[in-house]
């Protein structure tokens, strides 16, 4: 599994297996499986009664969520889709050609093909009228998402920028260097460099007062929203963290140690080690008192 999503009653997964499929919550079976793609799905995005996915295939394809019928297929890419986005009407789609294409949801037409990164496009977020941009060559590519111009290019890390997430007031980057950025999301000034993890920090989520970082280190780290500060380090998982969701008063966090872990929101303790998988959990949703795991096995588990 490389991405989750889930939309109303059903929940859509991207698998290696280039299908998504297409899963109804409430009795748990696949209703439908979406097979267009070529090679491995690695992105999806819901928006606008659409289903988008981004292929290794370097394509991206849009479906009715209603019908389930493919409505068109997005082409221009040079290498894999491998985030997606939507903003006021359009889909921004960031590949490991070093590009992000916008896309008009109504006619489906290419707008803008944004370049200016030199490496591969990891991840992207939107905040404050801006959509954001992280990429391999260490920057983050800050693009006014009405005009589309480059508004400012974010610098200071010294490895890759894996993972985006935006807070009201900030953009936060993490990146290999083991570090996390915090960058105003108005003025694009770096605030602060969050330090304390020992490896790559592969991915972040925020709640309503703390952002937490998930790292090669196999700990999660909470910082509170307001202060900026460390206010706990989770340990638990036995390997590197690979995903995070926050849920209804708590965090859940999924590792190559195949488990999924439930931290108190309140407490930050640990109050369930959850077993069944048995690869690396990489995928996480939670949605309506439900959390949707998917990993490396091929499998869902739904908690």
């Amino acid at each position: 599994m490389w991405a989750v999503e889930v939309f109303g009653r059903r929940l859509f997964s991207a698998s290696a297996d280039k299908t998504i499929r297409v899963w109804d919550i409430d009795s748990r079976r696949c209703e439908h499986v979406l097979e267009d793609h070529t090679r491995p799905v690695l992105s999806l995005a819901i928006s606008e009664g659409k289903l988008y996915s981004g292929s290794y295939d370097y394509t991206i394809k849009v479906w009715d969520v209603g019908s389930l019928q493919r409505v068109k297929t997005l082409t221009g890419h040079t290498d894999a889709v491998r985030a997606l986005a939507v903003s006021e009407g359009r889909l921004f789609s960031g590949s490991y050609d070093g590009t992000v294409r916008v896309w008009d949801e109504g006619s489906l037409n290419c707008l803008e093909i944004l370049k200016g990164h030199s490496g591969p496009v990891r991840t992207l977020v939107h905040a404050a009228g801006c959509m954001f941009s992280g990429s391999y060559d260490k920057t983050v590519r800050v693009w006014d998402v009405a005009t589309l111009e480059c508004k400012a290019t974010l610098t200071g890390h010294t490895g890759a920028v894996r993972a985006l997430v935006a807070s009201p007031d900030h953009v936060f980057s993490g990146s290999d260097d083991t570090t996390i950025k915090v960058w105003d999301a108005r003025t694009l000034k770096c605030v602060r460099t969050l330090e304390g993890h020992e490896d790559n920090v592969r991915v972040l989520a925020v709640s309503e007062r703390y952002m937490f970082s998930g790292s090669w280190d196999k700990t999660i780290r909470v910082w509170d929203l307001r202060t900026l500060d460390c206010v706990k380090v989770l340990e638990g998982h036995t390997e590197a963290v690979l995903a995070l969701a926050v849920g209804a008063g708590c965090l859940v966090s999924g590792s190559y140690d195949t488990t999924v872990r439930f931290w108190d929101l309140n407490s930050f303790r640990c109050t369930r080690k959850c077993d069944g998988h048995d690869d690396a959990v990489r995928v996480l949703a939670a949605h309506g008192g439900h959390v949707f795991s998917g990993s490396y096995d091929g499998t869902i588990g739904v908690w």
